[in-house]
């Protein structure tokens, strides 16, 4: 190949972009060393990384990986290209140190010489060279709006040089990542760019405004497999396998078929290697090193902010600060999914939103400050909120009506039984709207009745819904084995006869008609 052609060769693949040689309608758009990659990771997985990213890269990609940035990494990227054109990608991130996120700065270059110019009578007149200079920099957060929801934004800067000639392109990207959902494995993400653009210079070019979205899903846990589409058609896929410190990839961008491979030593140094083969002009390599500081401590820290927001939350619902406890909640689970499952805390906090939502009480600062104060009633709504997180929903509602026994005309306690009513699809029944006295004498009254006429799985409800409120009440326990004992019930009425005797010793008429029936 002629110099002269090898250079114009080297020209368009840096005005086009190295890791797709594209003939759709994007091609020589300006920017278009934002589409070329950063990190051989990137590019092994065909570019399709705007739902998965989460390291020093996701400035690049989806600046909203970086809302769960782990530590502070730095990584450092070189491409020969044809024609002597090289690519070369420097960037640097860290974590927040006092929420989920984190910020980082990133530099790009990509430039072709040994072009020959030629004056108007095609004469000789030197040489020239082009290149494209960026810089960019970006931050993320995790939690923002949802707990599984990370957002983030990059400010990016072009300076073109053709010659003598330059100019400058300036945009802004909003990148968002949402999950895991299904079990885990789904996660989602998207990234609008340039959403903000402006020029600077001798050119009427700007950065293009473009939208991608993407998503990953885990098929088994070192195996996952990635999709980014954007709105000009430019459709990705790439999969990645990971096994101990080793990972092996392989991806597909508008025909152009990507594969790769990388190891990591010490959990902190990375090497990573990329081969993209183009259909038109053949093959090209990216290396990439990256380093994590105090890798072995990383994810420590991460671990260290959910369970922070985790033991946060829990203190906060213990202060019955119902709004602050969901927040603090929502945000660990965000940070790490898999925070108290042995009780199924994430369900929880689900419900503890909703239940919060259907109520209303972000809304009504001060039914939050009435929920916090010391007192009995209080203490009933705190046991139904409790109940409700536990999925006892009938319990929950059984206090949700004493809590507004206590004062029926308080507009929080009758939210709180309103919402509860709502979430659990159960009547409210207003002639137990009574304080816990009242609501355990009335039943213990009802119960008699509901015996007499028979009723006898009406009449053991109402003892048992007694029992929650006063379990050391000896004549509801009496009563209730006396309910089952009319229903044929003989081992649950001995059961319950047995610990009336033991909150009522003195009991000799109880005592000798249990011995007549053989439940001595």
């Amino acid at each position: 190949m002629r110099p002269q052609v090898a250079w114009l060769a080297a020209l368009a693949l840096a005005l086009t972009g190295p890791d797709a040689a594209r003939a759709d309608n994007s091609a020589g758009q300006p920017g278009q060393i934002f589409s070329n990659g950063a990190g051989a990771r990137g590019i092994g997985m065909g570019g399709s990384l705007t739902a998965v990213v989460r390291d020093v890269s996701s400035m690049y990609y989806n600046p909203a990986g970086l809302g769960l940035l782990p530590g502070r990494e730095v990584s450092l990227s070189h491409e020969s290209l044809y024609g002597g054109a090289a690519y070369d990608y420097l960037a640097y991130a860290q974590n927040s140190k006092k929420r989920p996120g984190g910020w980082g700065v990133e530099f790009l270059r990509l430039g072709a010489s040994g072009g020959e110019g030629r004056d108007e009578f095609n004469g000789t007149s030197g040489g020239f060279g082009y290149s494209e200079t960026a810089i960019g920099f970006g931050m993320g957060y995790r939690g923002i709006l949802f707990p599984d929801m990370s957002l983030g934004t990059r400010f990016k800067m072009l300076q073109r040089s053709l010659g003598s000639s330059s100019d400058r392109l300036i945009g802004v990207d909003l990148g968002m990542q949402y999950g895991p959902l299904l079990n885990e494995k789904l996660q989602l993400g998207a990234v609008i760019q340039n959403l903000a653009a402006l020029s600077q210079g001798d050119t009427s070019d700007t950065l293009p405004t473009s939208i991608r979205a993407g998503a990953g899903y885990k098929v088994l846990d070192p195996l996952m497999i990635t999709f980014d589409m954007s709105n000009d058609g430019d459709f990705r896929v790439g999969t990645e396998y990971s096994f101990g410190m080793m990972a092996m990839r392989m991806g597909l961008q508008q025909g152009a078929l990507s594969f790769g491979g990388g190891f990591m030593l010490r959990r902190a140094f990375s090497v990573d290697l990329a081969i993209v083969n183009q259909p038109d002009l053949g093959m090209s390599q990216k290396v990439t090193m990256g380093y994590r500081f105090g890798a072995g401590k990383q994810e420590k820290k991460t671990d260290s902010f959910a369970r922070e927001y985790f033991q946060n939350g829990l203190g906060e619902l213990a202060r019955r600060d119902y709004t602050a406890a969901a927040k603090s909640l929502e945000t660990a689970f965000g940070l790490d999914p898999t925070l108290g499952a042995d009780e199924n805390w994430r369900e929880k906090t689900r419900r503890l939103r909703a239940l919060l939502r259907s109520m209303g009480l972000e809304e009504r600062p001060e039914w939050q400050a009435a929920f916090k104060q010391e007192g009995p009633q209080p203490a009933a709504a705190h046991d139904a909120v409790s109940a409700y997180l536990d999925n006892d929903e009938p319990k929950a509602m059984l206090y949700a009506h004493v809590a507004k026994g206590y004062a029926p005309r308080d507009a929080a306690y009758q939210a709180l039984l309103l919402a509860m009513s709502r979430l659990t699809r159960m009547d409210i029944r207003r002639e137990d709207v009574l304080p816990p006295a009242g609501f355990v004498e009335k039943h213990l009254q009802d119960s008699v009745s509901l015996v007499y006429s028979r009723r006898f799985e009406a009449a053991i409800n109402a003892l048992r819904e007694a029992l929650v409120l006063d379990p050391k009440n000896a004549l509801a326990w009496t009563r209730l084995g006396s309910a089952y004992f009319a229903s044929g019930d003989k081992k649950n009425a001995r059961e319950a006869w047995k610990r009336a005797l033991e909150l009522d010793p003195k009991n000799d008429k109880l005592r000798q008609f249990m011995t007549q029936q053989g439940m001595d």
